[in-house]
């Protein structure tokens, strides 16, 4: 797609690609996340919760991110995106709990600017995003009546604690917005899903397959810049483009030695006063 718009596209500004030295980003941000599996209020719904039930508030923990990209063209940015957040969940039928600590994701991310693909001139964007990559967790699971743990996963010399962390497939989307403060500087909100290929997350497997995973919403902020061409810009050699030597005073000094001035004639004549001269 991304090359099918660069090749119809190519005449416009809006959809040419950076160098390899332009561009680059940065990003940190914060947000809460809340499980999507089995063992919720709300199994394998569009929404793990709502505002009117218990577990929408105590089933939250903080999520810490960020991300360093490059923006390939205007609209599309690539990204080395990771999280890292504990996830918990609670089921007030089954009377089931699990935790899980300190769950990492690192993924490849892209997103899609809609405003500048639109050609709007604006300091907000609107973009969807996705990505793929690997989701590690450790689990375990718990009944809220007795206090047993019923399970953990992975668990290799017992089934009721989690040894080391187990890694699997994992694809996050969503939507997100943002608003450009400064030329380098943006400050954004997302949210979205992430899902993973396994049905331990929760240290429960189904007995149905179905949707597994992290909802996460956060607001961060992000830092463009770019990168100096190796052995140096010469364009911006001393930091400023409008004090840069063109080479125009070279050439004028070039020209002036080969004429006269305003008459365009050869500076030196042929006459043997001229060349004595």
């Amino acid at each position: 797609m991304f090359l099918s718009l660069y090749s119809i596209k190519g005449q416009s500004d809006n959809y040419f690609f950076y160098h390899g030295f332009e561009k680059w980003e940065g990003s940190l941000n914060l947000g809460v996340n809340s499980f999507y599996g089995d063992i919720n209020d709300n199994t394998n719904k569009i929404f793990p919760a709502t505002p009117f039930q218990s577990s929408f508030y105590k089933d939250r923990n903080f999520v810490l991110g960020g991300y360093f990209g490059k923006r390939v063209t205007p609209f599309w940015t690539a990204a080395l995106e990771f999280k890292v957040a504990h996830v918990s969940a609670h089921d007030k039928y089954d009377k089931l709990a699990f935790f899980s600590r300190w769950n990492n994701e690192i993924v490849i991310s892209h997103t899609i600017d809609i405003l500048s693909v639109c050609n709007v001139e604006t300091d907000w964007a609107v973009y969807p995003k996705i990505g793929f990559g690997i989701y590690g967790f450790q689990s375990k699971m718990w009944s809220t009546t007795t206090g047993e743990v019923l399970g953990a996963y992975p668990s290799f010399n017992s089934l009721i604690e989690a040894t080391g962390y187990h890694y699997c497939f994992a694809i996050p989307f969503g939507i997100g917005g943002s608003y450009r403060i400064l030329p380098e500087l943006r400050v954004y909100f997302e949210t979205g899903a992430t899902w993973v290929s396994s049905d331990y997350l929760d240290a429960l497997p189904s007995v149905k397959r179905g949707f597994e995973g992290v909802w996460n919403t956060i607001i961060g902020v992000s830092y463009q810049f770019d990168f100096p061409r190796a052995g140096g810009n010469p364009r911006f050699t001393n930091g400023n483009k409008a004090l840069e030597d063109d080479g125009i005073n070279d050439k004028y000094k070039r020209r002036r030695n080969r004429s006269n001035l305003g008459t365009g004639k050869p500076r030196y004549s042929k006459s043997s006063a001229m060349k004595k001269h």
